[in-house]
């Protein structure tokens, strides 16, 4: 049981954090509450229901910990002035039953589902915060046409589960004193050794990890048997690769920028891949807006729902946050990076070079060429294109996330970690084909005083990304891939 140990060490710390993070305070309002006996996982489960005589439904899906339902407390005297709100204490926390049980998105789904059915409506509008936004996209992705319109505040869980071990390596990164020029170099080895064995023992571990959620004498052997795990862990199991980019809900998202549990990349990836989605962000705003900022929350939450069709897609068109890829980028700026840290670039530019530097953000870009050496770079919302090389990375740690990135090849990397998150990376044939290519062409025996290259392959974590190439037709990409040197995609 030891190598599932190992992904498990990711979903622990998320779990503390979950918890800790999503506390509110309980304000007293009329209610009606009530238990019912779930068909699904079985015991009791605790309802609250306001304003049951209104005509339009409102579901509110709380996240991970006890507080429960009661994450909602404050703001459904409001709601239920006009609308009819259903809650609940999910299966597992607060007021209802808690067992060994497949606390997983799909059966959250089929919960949610018969407490809807039992309400009487056959649509209603969706609002899901942390693990219940992760539950309420699940929702939306099955049940698209019972969900008039989506609210997701901090999802959680979308990207892959091992986005969670790079971001503490990168922070750690970030945080240690440079004592000695080859240091960084010699950190990210070692991070890379470990993400290469995970990468190649990653279809064992998940194989691993799927019978021991479905198993309940394993549950209770790896778990305890305890709701609060089963659930992130089933929850971070979630692949969305092949389902974001075909929603159409009208999806609204709301992110804290100082989120530490889930941080902001997963809203962007969302806002870059839903067809059809608005982004707002929350200055000085952690995981959780509604305690951190709650006449704010309180005025989106009662725009979210009350809006006219026309005013809310024109609410979700004003805070889009794709870039519109039918515009082309004739620009010829020119611009750099050297030897420098804290960089932001944004607009359309002909070519960026950046060397040696830290801490680059590119956001909401169109570039023909880019070339990262010896460099830290987050690129978010970004349009690469280029019928020649497009991207080169050498040496470096760089972070993408939303971008769609095509060229011949695309991205050629070497000596570097990737990690790539609800990216599209394509190559035509009539341009080669290449989309993806390790350009060290050898092993190289370790310098003196160094740790030396990955011995055996770089990896690249992908998360709810793609690739069409000669050699993949539209590849769904969730999970560490090892890229042999002079492999090509």
């Amino acid at each position: 049981m030891s190598r599932p140990n190992l992904a498990l060490y990711f979903v622990s710390i998320l779990i503390l954090a979950l918890v800790v993070f999503s506390s509110a305070d309980a304000v007293a309002y009329e209610k009606k509450s009530y238990y019912i006996d779930d068909p699904v996982f079985g015991g009791q489960s605790y309802i609250v229901e306001a304003g049951r005589n209104n005509k339009e439904l409102v579901v509110l899906v709380h996240g991970l910990g006890d507080v429960a339902s009661d994450t909602w407390t404050a703001f459904i005297p409001q709601l239920a002035e006009n609308y009819h709100v259903l809650t609940f204490d999910l299966p597992g926390f607060g007021r209802s039953s808690k067992s060994n049980k497949l606390y997983s998105p799909e059966n959250y789904v089929a919960f949610i589902n018969y407490v809807v059915r039992q309400s009487g409506h056959e649509d209603f509008m969706l609002v899901g915060h942390s693990m219940g936004g992760n539950i309420a996209l699940r929702y939306a992705s099955i049940y698209p046409n019972k969900v008039k319109r989506l609210m997701l505040i901090d999802a959680a869980g979308v990207l892959h589960r091992l986005t969670y071990g790079t971001f503490f390596t990168h922070f750690g990164i970030q945080l240690i004193p440079e004592f000695y020029p080859q240091q960084n170099n010699d950190v990210r080895s070692i991070a890379g050794l470990v993400l290469g064995e995970l990468a190649r023992q990653h279809n064992l571990l998940e194989a691993g990890e799927k019978m021991i959620l479905n198993d309940p004498l394993l549950r209770q052997k790896v778990f305890a048997g305890n709701p609060s795990v089963i659930a992130a862990y089933a929850m971070i199991m979630e692949d969305y690769s092949s389902l974001l980019s075909s929603m159409k809900v009208p999806t609204f998202i709301l992110w804290g920028e100082n989120d530490i549990v889930i941080p902001l990349r997963t809203g962007k990836v969302l806002a870059t891949n839903l067809q059809n989605a608005g982004l707002v962000v929350l200055s000085n705003t952690g995981h959780v807006p509604m305690d951190d900022k709650p006449l704010i929350f309180s005025n989106l939450l009662r725009r979210f729902v009350s809006s006219d069709e026309q005013t809310f897609q024109t609410m979700l068109k004003q805070t889009r946050y794709r870039l519109d890829h039918n515009v082309q980028n004739t620009s010829q700026r020119i611009a750099s990076c050297k030897n420098s840290s804290g960089k932001i670039f944004r607009g359309d530019y002909r070519l960026i070079t950046i060397d040696n530097c830290r801490n680059v953000n590119i956001e909401s870009a169109r570039i023909q060429t880019l070339t990262v050496r010896n460099s830290q770079v987050v690129l978010s919302n970004c349009l690469i294109k280029s019928p020649g090389k497009t991207f080169l990375v050498e040496g470096s740690d760089v972070q993408i996330n939303g971008c769609t990135i095509s060229g011949s090849p695309a991205i050629e990397f070497k000596r570097s970690e990737l990690d790539i998150a609800g990216t599209h990376i394509s190559s035509s044939l009539t341009s080669g084909g290449v989309a993806l290519r390790n350009a060290e062409k050898s092993v190289t025996a370790p310098a003196s005083g160094s740790l030396g290259p990955i011995q055996n392959g770089t990896t690249l974590i992908f998360s709810v990304s793609s690739i069409t190439s000669k050699y993949h037709e539209k590849k769904k990409l969730h999970g560490p891939v090892i890229f042999k040197p002079g492999q090509a995609w």
